[in-house]
């Protein structure tokens, strides 16, 4: 009789399993480009071991201003831009220790941004919780999409859905222009804006990683009239002074960057579009020649299929004929 209660309900839980995969595989947008973290990282993992020359992490302030594909085109680095939107210091962290696993950049390219987004511990078991439910059951994310269902979708399952790529090593593609129109905003002060203490733990856990697997982290600032403030540069310069890294501040060099706040903006002034980041990384990489001592691989057979991804990004942004 025991037994018995206690089979009911292992088949029970086992049914609602099964039918919430059905529905959560039917449920989720066809052409949608969203997977998160692990989806953006599928061509991190399956690159060969140990060659990215560097690696871009934060928020959506470095996934959307420094395109690897404009790096490799002028100077044949290897790299990828592991920038997650709204992610806060503490996933970069780990993010970062689990990528280290697998490959040993020389350079580590933090964006300042994610030093100013505060959390908690409760929060952050939230998040995790959350996104773990989501990644299982697309149901959870995609709960009003129901309407959307009819039995000819059966047929699709097992087939993805084919479209035009538009992220490449991490960076996606994206030419919206919405202009920032409220002029100038580098203010110089001596104030400082301070950095948290949560965030802040964990960006002394990225410096600490970093040194101890002998990887040179670089801190940037992305230009971003909405986000940045010269409170933040005083306090990220006074950290950088403090641990001995070097920081750049893209804000402070529009004179050599020219960014164009009419048309190099996607959402007034928050990211830049790919024509923004397109200034961005050649600045960045032009810094990386002349400071770093990093490989051109675009001779080399290990790195063909980086000349291929060239191709169709350029094809992709227009700018095949600059294909040598």
């Amino acid at each position: 009789m025991h037994s018995k209660n206690i089979i009911k309900p292992i088949i029970f839980l086992s049914v609602l399993l099964i039918i919430l995969f059905v529905i959560s595989y039917l449920m989720v947008p066809p052409n949608s480009s969203e997977g998160g973290f692990y989806k953006k990282l599928k061509g991190y993992y399956s690159a060969p071991d140990n060659t990215f020359d560097y690696v871009i992490i934060g928020d959506s302030e470095s996934s959307t201003s420094i395109s690897p594909m404009e790096i490799w085109k002028n100077h044949g680095y290897a790299g990828y831009n592991c920038g997650v939107p709204g992610q806060k210091l503490l996933d970069t962290y780990y993010m970062l220790d689990k990528l280290l696993q697998k490959q040993s950049p020389k350079i580590v390219l933090l964006e300042t941004n994610a030093l100013y987004r505060n959390f908690k511990y409760t929060n952050a078991f939230q998040d995790v919780v959350d996104e773990a439910a989501k990644k299982a059951f697309p149901i959870y994310k995609y709960h009003n999409s129901w309407k959307y269902i009819n039995l000819g979708m059966l047929k699709d399952i097992g087939h993805k859905p084919k479209r035009i790529t538009k992220v490449f090593k991490g960076f996606y593609y994206n030419v919206a222009v919405k202009p920032y129109t409220n002029g100038p905003y580098v203010n110089k002060t001596t104030a400082f804006k301070k950095i948290d203490d949560m965030p802040l733990f964990f960006l002394n856990k990225i410096v600490e990683l970093c040194k101890s697997k002998k990887i040179q982290l670089i801190l940037y600032s992305t230009p971003s009239p909405l986000c940045w403030t010269y409170e933040k540069h005083n306090s990220i310069t006074a950290f950088a002074q403090k641990n001995h890294l070097l920081y750049i501040d893209l804000n402070l060099k529009n004179d050599i960057l020219g960014i164009d706040w009419y048309k190099d903006t996607r959402d007034r002034g928050n990211h830049l579009n790919f024509y923004g980041a397109k200034k961005v990384s050649g600045y960045m990489g032009t810094y990386l020649s002349q400071h770093m001592n990093l490989t051109d691989h675009r001779k080399e057979k290990l790195y063909k299929a980086w000349n291929k991804e060239l191709k169709r990004y350029l094809r992709l942004t227009k700018q095949i004929s600059s294909i040598q």
